[in-house]
């Protein structure tokens, strides 16, 4: 669920309150990432839904949600279907918070070390 290696590497380079920052920007801007996709979905917009997608995706990877940037890398370059899109996004939005909560407790744990 969580790229461990990856946010172990950013905290080398970083520090940990680099990561915390990154992430946070993270959690600032995925709400306003997300409204938009699914504004396209609605407007039947594929091109752009594929290229928010990407977006999405590189913005999952940047903090280690390597399961959620998966499903954002099915919307940018598979086929699919509307309603295919509708069911993956619910499903997407319904995971987000869970996800979050893996790397909030991953901060924490570090600030405690």
């Amino acid at each position: 669920m969580l790229d461990k290696q990856l946010l172990e590497q950013y905290a080398e380079l970083m520090g940990d309150d680099g990561v915390q920052d990154m992430y946070a920007a993270f959690a600032d801007n995925i709400g306003g990432y997300l409204n938009h996709l699914q504004w396209l979905v609605k407007q039947r917009q594929e091109q752009e839904l594929r290229n928010q997608a990407h977006k999405i995706k590189g913005a999952c990877r940047s903090v280690g949600l390597r399961q959620l940037a998966q499903t954002m890398e099915k919307l940018e370059r598979a086929e699919w279907q509307w309603q295919d899109v509708e069911h993956e996004l619910a499903k997407w939005e319904a995971e987000l918070p869970i996800h979050q909560h893996q790397i909030e407790a991953w901060l924490k744990a570090r600030r405690i070390e």
